[in-house]
């Protein structure tokens, strides 16, 4: 009983992985220890949409940077409007970051993000303030990426 048990569990989780990318759990960066406990577990309804709010603009904006940290820039791309062509491609490393001060105005489906950010670039720091601005749609909220290419890093080519 307890292997049959076991086995439609196992069974269970090997289909919820092939649906990767499907989660609900976007705070939840691809290379966080629970990431694929959290796949196999979500089961997202369609029919669902996010709503426009400062905490997700600030998770968009938080997501872009986990992305990078966690050497996945497809998964920064989801949270992005329009990205570079060259966007994941500099070869810089993000080995870790912190934003602070979020400031978050709202104003319809656009929202403007002032911020201070602490980048560790290759194991060097650089601080930045910046302003970014995006767009909610289909998706939920979207960084504009000329917003983060003003930051002048190398992990947002122009």
């Amino acid at each position: 009983m307890k292997k049959l048990v076991f086995l439609g569990l196992l069974g269970g989780l090997s289909l919820a992985q092939a649906q990767a990318g499907t989660s609900p759990f976007v705070d939840v960066p691809p290379c966080h220890w629970a990431r694929a406990a959290i796949e196999a577990i979500a089961r997202p309804d369609p029919n669902l949409r996010p709503q426009p709010s400062a905490l997700l603009a600030e998770n968009a904006l938080r997501q872009v940077f986990e992305g990078l940290r966690c050497n996945d820039p497809v998964w920064s791309q989801r949270f992005l409007l329009n990205p570079s062509a060259a966007f994941g491609q500099s070869g810089v490393r993000l080995d870790g970051f912190s934003l602070e001060n979020l400031q978050t105005q709202l104003s319809g489906n656009q929202a403007t993000l002032r911020f201070r950010l602490l980048a560790v670039l290759d194991g060097a720091p650089v601080r930045r303030s910046g302003e970014a601005q995006l767009v909610f749609g289909e998706q939920g909220w979207q960084v504009v990426y000329a917003s983060l290419a003003a930051l002048n890093l190398p992990v947002f080519p122009r």
